[in-house]
């Protein structure tokens, strides 16, 4: 499991190489894709974090903090790590897990293709994480409205089987 941060530096080294333009939501919608393909595939998270239900859809707090600075507007600088205690900024390493890096090589170039209101489109579907986490909000207190990974996992296994 990893730092959602490091994660989205990874898409967004290979997104510059391909000369595309990233933004937050962009970023967000294919951390939460990844991450499920990950699940599935691996049996285990790919980002250490849940993920919150926010208005657009499955979110990362740390990558949101790392990003707001941008708005809707593209990413052009990568995340950096904070030493609390030294109060200095370092940038991530290289990630070079192999498994990681498998789900990001096999899944990622797909999802960049795809327009950013595409994507939150695609996680609001009935059904989905987030659109079971909001309705289930609506009779049971969920802080911080963390979706489970157990609710991503078996939402990507109904994926491949249709």
């Amino acid at each position: 499991m990893f730092d959602a941060r490091l994660i989205a530096n990874e898409i967004l080294h290979r997104a510059w190489a391909e000369q595309l333009e990233v933004t937050q939501i962009d970023v967000q919608k294919i951390l939460y894709f990844l991450h499920g393909h990950h699940l599935l595939e691996h049996r285990q998270p790919l980002i250490r974090s849940e993920f919150e239900a926010w208005d657009f859809g499955p979110v990362q707090r740390s990558v949101y903090d790392a990003f707001k600075g941008f708005g809707d507007q593209p990413i052009t600088e990568l995340s950096q790590k904070l030493d609390p205690v030294k109060r200095l900024t370092s940038p991530f390493p290289k990630l070079v897990d192999n498994a990681a890096v498998a789900t990001i090589e096999r899944h990622l170039y797909k999802y960049l293709e795809i327009p950013s209101f595409a994507l939150v489109n695609m996680t609001h579907q009935p059904g989905t994480p987030w659109s079971r986490t909001i309705e289930a909000a609506k009779s049971h207190v969920n802080v911080g409205m963390r979706i489970k990974n157990n609710l991503i996992s078996s939402y990507f296994e109904g994926l491949q089987a249709a």
